[in-house]
């Protein structure tokens, strides 16, 4: 089962096993979009043109995504970190396939991680958290900053094209993609999103759809990777369904737009955001 598998929520070690003994009884006879595929109906992106992509690794693995907020702060989900040892978490920035080497890179490793104080990890609800890094990046053309929505933005509204990217793995064997993917996807009226999941969603979220009859949307190890519309992150990959991209049970993404005044709360309470790479219509 790939490391930071994005569940329904209320799944927990039972939902594992669900979902490791349903791999294996599918080996043989794939349904398109199931669980430890890449991103699901996506495409390959042009190297760098998602210079705000992050990778969080452990053990030399990518477990997660997300992206850069701050020179010296990423956002991600909190489900990405829980049992996890923080000390052998790297960062990584810059790059396109992970497997190469590439000079564009920037590794960190992780000083400092805040969870949001709401979060709940039976529920997903609030699953966010930003990691400091121990250093400061060095912005350039494969390594720059995604704005938040502004203050008080509201929601995009149903029917709006967004884009979600991540380096999901391949299969459930945990073979990684040959580089960065992304899909594009709508948003989702959040009603009809909380009758696809029987009631059970959190306030505060986001759901998207394919737009058409293809399975299409994020998968395992996308977790903490962003929902962008237009050129801001109104998104964080939090959890979706037993089978990835499957429209039955639509992705669900914290809604990052509730949580604005949070972020800049954290990244004030260390440094001062504009003078470390932020423009002050996104404060």
């Amino acid at each position: 089962m790939p490391s930071s598998a994005a569940m329904a929520p209320g799944t927990g070690r039972w939902g594992c096993l669900v979902l490791e003994v349903a791999a294996a009884l599918t080996q043989l006879t794939r349904t398109p979009g199931c669980c430890g595929s890449r991103i699901i109906g996506g495409h390959e992106v042009t190297p760098h043109s998602r210079p705000y992509m992050v990778s969080v690794s452990f053990e030399g693995r990518h477990h997660c995504g997300g992206f850069l907020l701050h020179v010296r702060w990423v956002v991600s989900a909190a489900h990405c970190f829980r049992d996890r040892d923080l000390s052998t978490g790297l960062v990584v920035l810059g790059a396109h396939a992970l497997l190469k080497a590439e000079p564009t890179r920037q590794v960190f490793s992780i000083a400092a991680l805040v969870q949001h104080p709401s979060y709940q990890p039976a529920t997903q609800a609030n699953d966010i958290c930003l990691l400091r890094l121990n250093g400061s990046a060095v912005l350039g053309p494969a390594v720059r900053l995604l704005r938040l929505p502004r203050r008080g933005a509201r929601p995009p509204l149903a029917g709006t094209r967004c884009r979600v990217s991540g380096w999901g793995f391949t299969s459930d064997f945990e073979e990684p993609p040959p580089a960065l993917m992304e899909a594009e996807v709508r948003v989702l009226d959040l009603s009809a999103c909380n009758r696809s999941w029987q009631g059970q969603l959190s306030p505060a979220v986001l759901c998207t759809r394919s737009g058409d009859r293809r399975w299409r949307g994020f998968c395992s190890a996308d977790s903490g990777g962003p929902l962008v519309c237009g050129s801001r992150a109104h998104g964080l990959v939090s959890f979706s369904g037993l089978w990835c991209g499957d429209p039955k049970t639509p992705d669900v993404y914290t809604q990052v737009s509730a949580f604005v005044a949070w972020i800049w709360d954290v990244v004030r309470r260390s440094s001062s955001p504009c003078s470390m790479g932020c423009s002050m219509g996104d404060v």
